[in-house]
């Protein structure tokens, strides 16, 4: 029942050594590059040592952010230990702009370029940006 209690689980190191694995089965031979790797993710899946695995994961981000850090992008270091628990956080935003979408219309200030949030179904309004106090009209 309790099968994971101890085990290190599912990171972005195991499933970039998943998608890798998937490149290598054209013939016989990469066939066993890919296997060798899934059994890899494999392990560190079911791993009981978390504080190693744990410090693969940051020798792998390090070595990612020295791959990106030419091309002016970064992986933050300070993920909850950078697990696949902090990948739906992203979704929440868009999330939360989808809900926002269909209640509000998010529209610019003329003039300072803030965005503002206008209730939908309100036919013409007079808007005042809460930046810069200038008034205009709006339909939404």
């Amino acid at each position: 029942m309790n099968f994971f209690y101890g085990r290190y689980g599912i990171d972005v190191l195991s499933l970039f050594l998943v998608i890798i694995s998937g490149f290598f089965n054209f013939n016989r031979y990469t066939n066993i590059i890919g296997l060798v790797l899934l059994l890899i993710a494999v392990f560190r899946t079911f791993s009981k040592n978390i504080s190693k695995r744990t410090s693969e994961l940051y020798k792998f981000i390090g070595f990612l952010n020295k791959i990106l850090n030419r091309f002016g992008k970064s992986i933050p270091y300070n993920l909850p230990i950078a697990k696949l628990d902090s990948i739906p956080v992203a979704f929440a935003h868009l999330k939360y702009k989808f809900t926002q979408y269909r209640k509000y219309k998010i529209v610019p200030c003329p003039k300072c370029g803030q965005k503002l949030r206008l209730p939908r179904g309100q036919k013409k309004i007079i808007v005042t940006c809460k930046r810069c106090s200038h008034e205009f009209r709006m339909k939404t």
